[in-house]
């Protein structure tokens, strides 16, 4: 008898990750701080901070049946970035309780492309998951080596995800690429602009990849299922890639306004007094009320906006093992848009 333990359970890829299991008949309990009020079908939630072990070790201790575990968590950022050590001690709260109580027979991780550097400059493309690693501190590098060893004390097995841009319909989630840029062309529509693209014209015509919270979910449930893919590291993206300069047009014909200028402007900075903007449009249209923070997170946007580099992961490997699907990433945007718009949350 299998059990599932996914961790970061409400997030955008642990949401998906959770709705898989469940959809594929696997019986799983998700952990989160705070547990949604309906849970899908045959899934359990524990209220759980990863942060505080000696809590950690108290409400883990009752899953003795855990043999999956999913880790879809993050520390919070703190001001000096994304901290090695709190994100070790979230993934070692985790794994410890319930490995000391449990028949464990697999760990899988999300990672992300940051792995190779992709944040901090040009690096080789398209990336290869044995690709040499860039100057530390990177949280992803202790996580897979505390991995590594710990499975091969324990007699369990590991796989890793590395996905890019991870996007999907998420309300409430501001870290997400599909809102914000919706928030950004209504705005701009609203104001009687045109849609610029707001990054930088390197970029603009740079090539770049995605990840779709749901594409992504099943191939991680896949690696889980999977004998073959055990002890292994997969790059996973849409299968494609794309040029902003392609897709934006087809985006600001989505929104019915006409393709500006490429302006870069800071996000953070210029879209920060846009609130009452955003309030006038949800008002006007009728929409389910949703905070402004909670459509788009600015520096996430200035994130994506800026690298003058190609964005290129190589996924062979996990064809070559056997997950054969892809996803056409322009039109997905497209349809999360409408996803949105059916959902009453953008006009």
């Amino acid at each position: 008898m299998t059990l599932a333990v996914v961790a970061g359970a409400t997030g955008m890829v642990g949401t998906r990750i959770v709705e898989r299991l469940a959809e594929e008949g696997w019986p799983v309990v998700g952990l989160c701080r705070n547990p949604p009020a309906e849970a899908p079908h045959g899934v359990d939630y524990l209220a759980v901070d990863l942060m505080d072990g000696a809590a950690s070790r108290k409400a883990l201790s009752s899953l003795t049946r855990a043999t999956h575990l999913f880790y879809a968590g993050r520390a919070p950022h703190s001001e000096g970035g994304e901290s090695v050590e709190a994100n070790m001690a979230m993934l070692r709260h985790f794994v410890e309780p319930i490995e000391a109580v449990a028949p464990l027979a697999h760990v899988h991780l999300v990672h992300g492309t940051k792995y190779y550097g992709c944040h901090l400059g040009a690096f080789r493309t398209p990336a290869k998951e044995d690709d040499a690693r860039h100057m530390p501190p990177n949280f992803y590098f202790d996580q897979q080596d505390w991995i590594v060893e710990r499975a091969a004390r324990g007699g369990w097995h590991w796989t890793i995800s590395r996905p890019n841009i991870v996007f999907d319909f998420a309300p409430k989630q501001g870290r997400n690429l599909i809102t914000l840029i919706a928030t950004y062309a209504l705005i701009s529509k609203e104001l009687g602009l045109p849609l610029s693209f707001p990054g930088l014209p390197t970029t603009y015509r740079v090539v770049t990849e995605c990840t779709d919270a749901v594409h992504l979910a099943k191939a991680i449930v896949w690696m889980a299922g999977e004998p073959a893919c055990a002890d292994q590291v997969f790059n996973v993206t849409n299968g494609d890639y794309y040029r902003w300069e392609n897709l934006w047009p087809r985006i600001a014909d989505h929104f019915g306004t006409p393709e500006g200028p490429i302006r870069p402007l800071p996000l953070a900075e210029f879209m920060a007094d846009k609130a009452p903007v955003w309030d006038r449009i949800v008002a006007r249209n009728g929409l389910v009320p949703t905070p402004y923070a909670h459509m788009a997170l600015w520096p996430y946007g200035d994130f994506i906006f800026r690298p003058t580099w190609d964005m290129m992961s190589d996924t062979t490997k996990l064809r070559r093992f056997g997950f054969a699907d892809v996803v056409d990433s322009e039109d997905i945007y497209l349809r999360h848009f409408e996803s949105y718009r059916a959902a009453r949350i953008i006009p």
